[in-house]
């Protein structure tokens, strides 16, 4: 990981606070849900059941002590009015014995667990069971009437429908005995009231089976919130994972941003002002880069004998790389002493593709056009080593315009071993027009698929040959521009326009 700047201090500590706050809205809606869920669902279907157990109740016993018919009827009309909350009504005495039942339960009934500790000798039991229909909680609870005997633990036993208290432990003699409680000693506690075995025969139980959903539809709203705010939380510390992960590539995106506009500074600084005048020579140029830095340069500069150099060369590739390649044929144009014949022009040829052919990588190739006029003999030399044939205009006596294209020399550089390469000549009358471009002007391709191409290159150069060096490079490029449209230009645009006196 880079060396992280102070700079970066509050991201990091942001991105720190929201991993926390993200952590503890996922743990708080997890809580919150499984406490609604599991307990709150729980407690409403518990209540749910009581309150549809005193419906049977009072239904059953409205009449008097039911009998079997009764609590059967009872059963089913109860089930009827809630079918959609209610699965299974299921009533049994207190040995297990079924006396009534709507629906299909599910599994048998539990026992009954006979202590006097819980509910008055019955516990209340509560289980989920699986069915077709969805999850369903069973709760079973004891059928009563209204309750008529006050003392806690003690019950009605229906015998022969009469109802009758159970037979309570005889009072012991060592209560009777007189000064029993005399001399500050404490009365002998009396034994617990344990009912007997019929108190249990007598009792009736109602399992109930009531589907899940019919509760969490109460809680349907708030449940679907803390799955959003689950889904949120999850969201948000993802975010904040996938930020920390990224965040050193991000400073080194930074870094490399910041080296790369440099390096694209650094590359303008080399080229030639875009606007220039030697002499009798008008020169005007302009590169644009497909990225921040690329591979076409361009260059002219005057020797001490009056002669004028220009060249205009387009590296392979894109980007840094290529722009390190620029530079270097940059200063190997200036350095080398080419411009003292044709033999010494076609060896500095050569030795710049040899130059890259061993010193580059094989995909990384160039090729470049470089010529020197000579304005006291009207001529220009060059050397054409696999670049676009820059387009030669003039006029005729009569007043129309002839051109031709500058095509001799040999392959691009960097390829071929040993390459052979030849020198051209051209006369430039007064006013003659060279027009050099990089193949990135004529292959401009639009939103149609259709390149800008040569003839439309040609046919502008010709309507606008009688404006200045200027005006013809930025009406080219303006062309170009419109041609594209709203699509970005694949490659580098490079266009020079050097104008050897008014025509």
């Amino acid at each position: 990981m880079p060396k992280l700047s102070g700079r970066y201090f509050w991201f990091r500590l942001a991105l720190v606070l929201g991993s926390l706050l993200g952590v503890l809205l996922l743990v708080e809606s997890v809580l919150t849900y499984y406490h609604v869920s599991r307990f709150m669902v729980a407690g409403e279907l518990r209540r749910e059941a009581q309150r549809q157990i005193n419906l049977l109740a009072r239904d059953a016993f409205q009449s008097g002590p039911p009998d079997e018919a009764r609590l059967q009827q009872a059963a089913e009309e109860l089930r009827s009015e809630a079918a959609s909350r209610i699965a299974w009504v299921r009533i049994i005495d207190g040995r297990g014995r079924v006396l009534a039942q709507s629906g299909i339960p599910v599994g048998s009934p539990p026992p009954i667990r006979q202590t006097r500790e819980e509910d008055e000798g019955v516990q209340p039991q509560a289980d989920i069971r699986q069915t077709p229909q969805g999850p369903v909680m069973v709760v079973m609870l004891p059928l009563r009437a209204r309750r008529t005997f006050g003392e806690p633990g003690v019950r009605p036993v229906l015998k022969n429908g009469s109802p009758q208290l159970p037979q309570l432990p005889a009072r012991g003699p060592e209560l009777n005995a007189p000064g029993a409680a005399k001399n500050g000693s404490k009365a002998p506690t009396p034994p617990p009231l344990v009912p007997r075995p019929e108190f249990f025969a007598g009792l009736r139980m109602v399992e109930i089976g009531l589907y899940m959903n019919s509760a969490s539809a109460t809680y349907g709203s708030l449940l679907t919130n803390l799955i959003i705010s689950s889904s949120a939380a999850i969201g948000l510390v993802a975010s904040m994972i996938l930020l920390w992960a990224r965040f050193p590539n991000y400073v080194r995106g930074k870094q490399l941003e910041k080296q790369t506009e440099l390096a694209r500074q650094v590359q303008h600084d080399l080229l030639p002002p875009p606007d220039l005048k030697l002499g009798h020579l008008e020169f005007a140029a302009q590169c644009i880069s497909a990225w921040q830095v690329g591979g076409d340069f361009y260059d002219i500069f005057a020797t001490g004998d009056g002669r004028v150099a220009i060249a205009l060369g387009d590296v392979s590739g894109k980007g840094l790389p290529a722009s390190v390649v620029a530079g270097l044929l940059l200063g190997a144009i200036r350095s080398s002493n080419w411009m003292n014949g044709p033999e010494e022009h076609t060896r500095a040829t050569r030795q710049l593709s040899e130059l890259l052919r061993m010193r580059t990588s094989i995909e990384r190739f160039a090729s470049l056009f470089w010529c020197c006029y000579d304005p006291a003999a009207r001529t220009l030399n060059y050397v054409n080593a696999g670049h676009l044939p820059p387009l030669v205009l003039s006029r005729n006596g009569d007043g129309t315009l002839k051109n031709h294209t500058l095509d001799q020399g040999g392959p691009v550089l960097g390829v071929i071993a040993d390459p052979e390469y030849t020198q051209g000549s051209v006369h430039l009358p007064e006013g003659g027009l060279m027009v050099l471009y990089s193949d990135g002007v004529v292959e401009a391709t639009n939103s149609q698929d259709e390149q800008f191409g040569e003839e439309r290159l040609r046919a502008a150069i010709e309507r606008h040959a009688h404006l200045t060096a200027a005006e013809i490079r930025d009406l080219i490029l303006e062309q170009v521009q419109a041609f594209l449209g709203k699509e970005r230009a694949q490659d580098d645009l490079t266009l020079v326009v050097a104008r050897f006196n008014s025509i």
